[in-house]
């Protein structure tokens, strides 16, 4: 029974995942052109809200983390769903700055709320050995950024009504952390039987004490990164490669291939780090993404376009 708990968590927390990727990094630098065109905004206002949808994502990292200790994970779930609900619904009503600038913010919070932190949480409770677990998780959330471009597609359509699309982000993101926060299992705790991998060693280590380490400064900086590059690429890369003559649809379309490649590759790296280590697997990453950058600096030419969707969407 708690193997079937563990697994509908799972299920249930990669599907938050996927959904808030797919409604908000993914989406944003697609329905950006369609309100730029409409409310006559410059592309720096319009990108200066999708930074602040990143930075409050990076800022708010910490939230989840005290609210779970507080609250639990239920609560941090619910919170999660409100905050994302007022986020689109600001998006939707929106005719100035003010309003995209506060909706942008909120869904960046409401991001961490429902994403890796309670989830990384909770997997981590129910898996004695989570490497596949993460691996999947984040597989599935990858995956999400497959399913902006169409899903936009779908709901805006032709016509670019993206009012009505930020209308569905907002009921889709409610209705899967309502399932989240009502199903997923909260109470089991393996980690306390002690760490099942013999590579990971816990004793004697306090968070206080490995944040002052100079491993963990460096991660810190490899994942800021990879998220300026990740963000970049959602923010300006369509707009960036139309400017270059490629169509507006290929430069859609490429955002869902290296996405496609992103989960795939976020599976290959929780099998591959049983025989790989994890900092030879982190070297090649962030190796990758400064190959793609420069192929979509360049971009043109099928070659680099092609370079730019492999490299960025395996290295992320």
């Amino acid at each position: 029974m708690t193997g079937i708990r563990a697994w509908t968590t799972l299920l249930l927390v990669s599907a938050l995942f996927f959904t808030v990727t797919a409604t908000t990094f993914s989406s944003l630098g697609l329905a950006l052109p369609a309100m730029v065109a409409e409310l006559h905004w410059s592309w720096s206002a319009a990108g200066a809200g999708f930074s602040l949808l990143a930075v409050l994502c990076g800022i708010t990292a910490t939230i989840p983390a005290l609210m779970i200790r507080r609250f639990g994970v239920r609560a941090t779930f619910l919170a999660g769903g409100a905050v994302m609900a007022l986020a689109f619904l600001l998006l939707a009503r929106t005719h100035g700055l003010t309003l995209y600038f506060a909706g942008a913010s909120l869904a960046g919070f409401g991001f961490t709320l429902l994403a890796t932190v309670p989830g990384t949480y909770l997997l981590t409770r129910l898996f004695a050995r989570p490497a596949f677990a993460f691996g999947l998780y984040f597989t599935i959330g990858g995956l999400g950024g497959v399913a902006g471009p169409p899903l936009y597609a779908l709901i805006a359509g032709p016509g670019a009504g993206w009012r009505a699309f930020w209308i569905a982000c907002a009921v889709l993101n409610v209705a899967v952390a309502l399932a989240a926060s009502f199903f997923c299992d909260t109470r089991t705790d393996v980690s306390r039987q002690g760490e099942a991998d013999p590579a990971i060693a816990t004793g004697g280590w306090s968070a206080k004490t490995a944040m002052r380490t100079y491993a963990f400064a460096f991660l810190a900086a490899a994942y800021a990164a990879f998220l300026i590059c990740d963000i970049t690429v959602n923010a300006a890369s369509v707009a960036h490669l139309t400017q270059k003559g490629v169509d507006a649809e290929l430069a859609g379309w490429l955002i869902s291939a290296w996405a496609l490649l992103n989960a795939g590759a976020r599976l290959a790296g929780g099998l591959l780090n049983a025989w790989i280590g994890a900092r030879t697997l982190l070297a090649a990453a962030l190796a990758l993404l400064g190959v793609g950058m420069a192929a979509l600096a360049l971009g043109h030419g099928v070659v680099l376009l092609g370079l730019y969707a492999l490299a960025i969407g395996v290295g992320s």
